[in-house]
Parts: structure tokens; C-alpha cells; sequence
């Protein structure tokens, strides 16, 4: 068990806490709190957080603090105390969302500017040396877990430049009929039960079944079934879209 551990979290879904990323990121975060995590959660569209603009001044003349005065000023020495980072975003254009990349991006004052061999790769050094572990939370509407395959392997560089152990990916394709099935009572307790379990294995046993994380992104109807259904979803949303344009 990971004891008095910290953990800090991050939405960036601009739906915040009624989007489809909200959906398993509540439950894995609920497990957590269960295994006795001290849990954070933010929402980076109640952040000012202005994109980092190379000045390096973080790493040479002011260490550890960036020359922007905003949210990062606060937020900055929670992320820096925390045990655990989770990363929760849907998925934009096969990356995280803008607002998460920027904070991602913002994490630069961690970072000596002098360069060291770490897994025979050039990186930075830390000013202040600490294990963590980040967690990639996402959602995606496509069928397929191989969605994922590009923000995984963004998620599991940027945790090799800050030197944190990429502990896994909670991953939910075709999110929105996860939603839609849970609104309409459908079988698929099953999936937040397994969220929960995630989170709660992270804090009790310092890593995620792999059975579990497989459970969490199981199909939910045949890959045709979804085709089916998402494009006549999509019909009737351009068919309201007409009917509204044409009554103004």
C-alpha cells in the first residue's frame, strides 16, 4: 500500500463534471479514496493557465518558478508534492486536449536545464528528486481500444521527461454509449465496478490489474452494431440541427 499518498487530478474535458470523461474518471476516483488516497481534483476550464513560451528562465535565472503569473502559481507546488498525477482527457485528434497539453507543457520548472543519460535517452534533471506514478484517464467515440495506441505512448513520454513511472491507462472506447447505457439502466455495471477497482489496486497494491484495465475497456455492442447506431445518432442531430436553422 502507498502510504499518505497524495493525489492530484485533472479533467480537461470542457464538459468537466457532465462529460463522458467524468463518467470513469468519478468511479476511479472513488476507489482511490477508498484505499485512503488524499484526492485533488481540477477542472482546467476554471484555470488560466497561458501556454509556455520557451523562455527557460524557470531553469536558469528563477528555478522552479515560470515567468507567467497565473493558476500554474498555485497549482504548480501541488503537482510537485503530489505521489500520483492522473491525466484525464477524451481524446482530441489523437492527443490530449489542448488545456492538458498546456499544463503538461507548464511542468517545465521541474526540470534542471543541464542534461543527463537516463535509459541511455539525453534528458533533464530534476531539481528536487521524487517518485510518482501518472495515470492517463480517456474516453474516445470511436469503437476500437487501438484509438488510444497515440496518446498512450504521448502519456508514457512525458512521464520518462519528468521521471515518473507511467502506472497504466484506465481507456473507454466508444464512451458516449458507456453513458447512454448507464442512462437507460443497461448492464454495464460491471465496467465502473472495474474502474473503481483500478483506482482502489493503485493506492493498495501500487499498480492496476491487468484483467481489470481489460475489463474497464470491453466492448460494449459489435463494432457494426456501433456503426449502426452512432450514424443514426449523427442523422438525427444534422436533421434537428435543419429543422431549428430552417425556423429562425
Amino acid at each position: 500500500m502507498i502510504s499518505k499518498c497524495y493525489a492530484t487530478n485533472y479533467n480537461s474535458s470542457p464538459h468537466k463534471g457532465n462529460g463522458n470523461t467524468a463518467v470513469i474518471l468519478d468511479p476511479f476516483l472513488q476507489g482511490m479514496k477508498e484505499a485512503g488516497a488524499d484526492i485533488s481534483l481540477h477542472y482546467t476550464d476554471d484555470l488560466i493557465i497561458s501556454a509556455c513560451r520557451g523562455d527557460l528562465r524557470c531553469m536558469t535565472h528563477t528555478p522552479g518558478t515560470c515567468i507567467h503569473d497565473d493558476d500554474m502559481r498555485w497549482l504548480f507546488p501541488k503537482m510537485e508534492d503530489a505521489d500520483i498525477w492522473v491525466l484525464a482527457s477524451p481524446l482530441y485528434c489523437d492527443g490530449v486536449t489542448g488545456p492538458m497539453k498546456t499544463l503538461m507543457d507548464r511542468m517545465v520548472p521541474l526540470l534542471q536545464l543541464f542534461v543527463e543519460l537516463r535509459e541511455d535517452r539525453c534528458r533533464h534533471p530534476l531539481w528536487t528528486p521524487k517518485e510518482r506514478m501518472i495515470v492517463l484517464v480517456s474516453n474516445c467515440g470511436f469503437w476500437e481500444n487501438e484509438s488510444f495506441d497515440p496518446v498512450i505512448a504521448q502519456t508514457k513520454a512525458f512521464a520518462k521527461n519528468v521521471h515518473a513511472e507511467y502506472a497504466g491507462s484506465i481507456i473507454r472506447p466508444h464512451g458516449p454509449t458507456l453513458k447512454a447505457m448507464i442512462q437507460k439502466g443497461l448492464p454495464v455495471q460491471d465496467v465502473l465496478d472495474s474502474i473503481r477497482d483500478a483506482g482502489f489496486q493503485l493506492i493498495d497494491k501500487g499498480y492496476m490489474d491487468e484483467c481489470t484495465l481489460n475489463a474497464i475497456s470491453r466492448p460494449l455492442k459489435t463494432r457494426d452494431a456501433f456503426l449502426k447506431d452512432a450514424n443514426e445518432i449523427i442523422q438525427n442531430i444534422i436533421d434537428h440541427a435543419m429543422i431549428h436553422s430552417e425556423s429562425l
